[in-house]
């Protein structure tokens, strides 16, 4: 088989709110119930809801899945060497 292309597609698709699957993550940053906080191959994301929790998490592929009450997808910014500047974040 060929070489495989370095660069990943980010994708994102949501069903019913309930189950998140994402590509193109390149960077967990942490996973908590009410929040998770990553990087993908298009800058930061900030996810909020309620009782949340990876179901698939495979970083070699880019892989992570998130099932609970997801409320809010915010991209913050654009990738700045996968730093996440929490004082812009919360502002």
């Amino acid at each position: 088989m060929g070489e495989m292309n370095k660069t990943r597609t980010h994708r994102l698709s949501l069903e019913d709110r309930k189950q998140l699957n994402m590509t193109g993550i390149t960077k967990v940053i942490s996973i908590e119930p009410e929040l998770v906080m990553l990087v993908s191959e298009l800058g930061k994301i900030k996810i909020t809801g309620k009782d949340m929790q990876a179901t698939n998490l495979d970083m070699d592929k880019g892989i992570l899945d998130i099932s609970g009450n997801i409320s809010c997808i915010c991209y913050i910014g654009d990738k700045q060497n996968g730093q996440f500047s929490l004082k812009r974040m919360f502002k």
